[in-house]
């Protein structure tokens, strides 16, 4: 069998039932999936080439042994082994993507299917586990979900997750009747920042501040940016008054910031925001995003480095 096929458990079940033995054996030589068998306690009782060269353990390092020394130590630690055993000694079938080790300690992704074999009678007589190592294919999976929704320089939401999540989050607000607060920030006077001490030091600020805002925002809070130097930060759960202390402590923490351009020169950076609430009759996300505009557009008014509300 070959990387690119799949293995068949249901063909061989007639066999695993009759002869535990004669199974392992059938599939001891087959190398792009890990099968092994367990007894009812959830012993290693077999080990297939598979499960050697995915995990890197031996047979004789597995044999024996508790189903538990697959996992790695957070599932160990959150009785995951346990769980799955359990599960499939009561529905017969279990498949999930879970966390495994190799044998030098690196964690794995591995798809894993676990069958609980029963006797005629009814009794449990075994499990077999086919499992498969997806580690690499996970990964590149999320380099894809990173570069379609995070601004490549920062490292936050881009333009459209953000406002795909965003508006999500204001459908659940409304839902449960629960407060939600927009800011749009705006660094003040960027363009003279990239002209005065070049273009690396124009990024290296946009990295700056992205961080401070991280720093500053609440894991349930959204962060994005927009474009150029504009960013939005979106919170949950949160109305006017709480909202405005974080961005006045996020402001300040950018006011006493300071970044060091290629040549030496040392340099500070001030942040205009504009604040807006969810109403009772904020018609969508666009609107809300409209208003928190029209308090940024206020703050630039009113001499930059401030955080303005917007009121009706």
């Amino acid at each position: 069998m070959n990387e690119h096929e799949e293995f068949d458990f249901k063909q061989h079940e007639a066999l695993l039932r009759r002869d535990p033995a004669r199974y392992a054996e059938v599939v001891r030589e087959v190398s792009a999936f890990g099968i092994y068998l367990l007894d009812p306690e959830g012993l290693v009782r077999s080990w297939n080439r598979g499960a050697e060269n995915i995990t890197g353990l031996s047979e004789a390092e597995v044999l024996g042994r508790p189903f538990a020394i697959l996992f790695n130590d957070a599932g160990q630690r959150e009785g995951l082994p346990q769980r799955t055993l359990q599960f499939a000694r009561a529905n017969r079938h279990h498949k999930d993507e879970q966390q495994r080790r190799r044998s030098n300690g690196e964690e794995l992704i591995a798809l894993c299917t676990l069958d609980a074999v029963r006797r005629d009678t009814g009794e449990l007589s075994s499990f077999v586990e086919v499992f498969s190592d997806i580690t690499d294919l996970k990964r590149r999976e999320a380099a894809l979900y990173h570069r379609a929704t995070r601004d490549a320089l920062t490292g936050l939401f881009n333009r459209g997750h953000f406002t795909e999540m965003a508006a999500q989050e204001l459908e659940r607000a409304r839902r449960f009747a629960e407060p939600l607060t927009v800011a749009l920030m705006d660094l003040d006077h960027f363009k003279r920042v990239n002209d005065t001490y070049g273009h690396d030091s124009g990024d290296q600020t946009l990295v700056q501040f992205a961080s401070i805002c991280q720093e500053h925002a609440r894991k349930i809070d959204l962060v994005g940016r927009l474009g150029g130097e504009e960013f939005v930060l979106l919170l949950p759960r949160a109305n006017k008054e709480p909202a405005f202390e974080i961005l006045q402590r996020l402001r300040l923490a950018l006011m006493e910031a300071r970044i060091t351009s290629a040549a030496g020169a040392t340099f500070g950076c001030t942040v205009s925001i504009g604040i807006a609430a969810l109403r009772p009759h904020t018609r969508d996300l666009r609107e809300l995003l409209r208003n928190a505009d029209a308090a940024l557009y206020k703050a630039k008014r009113e001499g930059r480095n401030r955080v303005e509300c917007w009121f009706e």
